[in-house]
């Protein structure tokens, strides 16, 4: 199912989501996907600030991951052409690997950070 809690909201009215604790832009494709939207309020300090080129370029890979998910891309072949998002797969190695194996290989990675 992906990273996400099943829940019945049993007449409830609806809410805005709100994403927060351990986001940044290589989750993000697949949290949307499972969701079904992008209208929700993410709290992704640690995915900017963790990003390896700095914050700015982190937050420009937040962006770049849901233009991903929008445009229905593969992330590793849309890393290929957007340089933030792709910087991401090296500052954050660990759901890299989890999330897309082969991505090192694909994007010409030696090591990560």
């Amino acid at each position: 199912d992906g990273p996400f809690y099943h829940q019945e909201w049993l007449g409830m009215n609806p809410t805005t989501p709100i994403i927060s604790g351990g986001m940044n832009a290589l989750r993000m494709p697949g949290f949307f996907a499972n969701l079904g939207h992008s209208n929700l309020i993410m709290t992704a300090g640690g995915g900017a600030f963790g990003h390896i080129d700095g914050a700015a370029a982190g937050a420009v890979s937040l962006r770049q991951a849901e233009q991903c998910w929008k445009e229905g891309a593969d992330p590793v072949e849309f890393a290929r052409e957007h340089r933030e998002f792709a910087r991401a797969f090296e500052s954050f190695p660990q759901d890299a690997d989890a999330l897309y194996p082969g991505w090192r290989e694909a994007l010409r990675i030696d090591s990560a950070a």
